[in-house]
């Protein structure tokens, strides 16, 4: 990538969003400071409706709105450290190496009062965990049809764009370094804290993981949903209320 080129990038960075105010009120300042040298928009991706969170579609339908040529899935209880990078070249992108499980204090929660699965990320992420944030150019998320929309509630959705972007000869690259404070809320991770019908939505979500192939051509070009933008006030801030998903294949 040349210079010139790399001066023409423009970030997106989409931030699926419900009942987290107080994690966006760090995160949004946050970002502002981390991509102040760039040209970048902030789309918070917002499902309004009742019904179980929607991560997938959430993000599949503000990629639909933004308009960089970057794509950044970014959650919004990941917050950045100072040597996370986002930059990127020819290949997707995972910033975080590193996770530390914070208080509501910023201070590191106690090892016991962290999902069993997330231990170890304080001496380095499983390099087959794709959520949290992943950094793309907008060609790789055409190329794989963003993610599957199929895919009810949280859960599933990461593992089924690991494969996307492996069927599709993408080879993204973990960075050697960056630190996430991953936020605190209750069910951080742990599907044994969410509601019975979010742990049928993740268990209904396996079943289909399984299948994970049949389903490769369907994605967020098969998706539309009921959406209302509003105006934020806030520099490079847009806002999008979404619901009324439907698929189309």
């Amino acid at each position: 990538m040349t210079e010139s080129q790399a001066l023409q990038d423009k970030y997106s960075i989409i931030i699926p969003y419900r009942d987290r105010q107080s994690h966006l009120e760090l995160m949004i300042p946050r970002l502002q400071e981390v991509f102040k040298d760039k040209q970048y928009e902030i789309i918070i991706s917002e499902q309004n409706d009742t019904d179980n969170f929607n991560l997938a579609n959430t993000q599949n339908i503000a990629t639909q709105y933004a308009t960089g040529n970057i794509i950044v899935l970014h959650q919004v209880d990941y917050y950045p450290t100072d040597d996370v990078s986002y930059e990127i070249h020819n290949q997707p992108i995972l910033p975080a190496k590193f996770g530390i499980f914070v208080n509501e204090d910023l201070t590191p929660r106690d090892t016991n009062d962290i999902p069993g699965g997330y231990r170890g990320w304080s001496i380095g992420i499983d390099d087959n965990f794709y959520g949290g944030v992943i950094i793309m150019r907008k060609e790789h998320w055409d190329m794989i049809n963003g993610i599957n929309p199929l895919y009810k509630g949280w859960g599933n959705e990461d593992e089924d764009l690991r494969e996307r972007f492996k069927w599709s000869g993408l080879s993204p690259i973990r960075n050697e370094v960056g630190t996430y404070y991953c936020l605190y809320h209750e069910d951080n991770g742990d599907i044994a804290k969410k509601p019975i019908e979010h742990q049928q939505d993740f268990i209904n979500g396996r079943k289909m993981f399984a299948e994970a192939y049949k389903y490769k051509h369907i994605g967020y070009k098969n998706l539309t949903a009921d959406v209302e933008e509003f105006i934020t006030g806030i520099d490079n801030v847009r806002w999008i209320k979404s619901t009324n998903y439907k698929i189309e294949y």
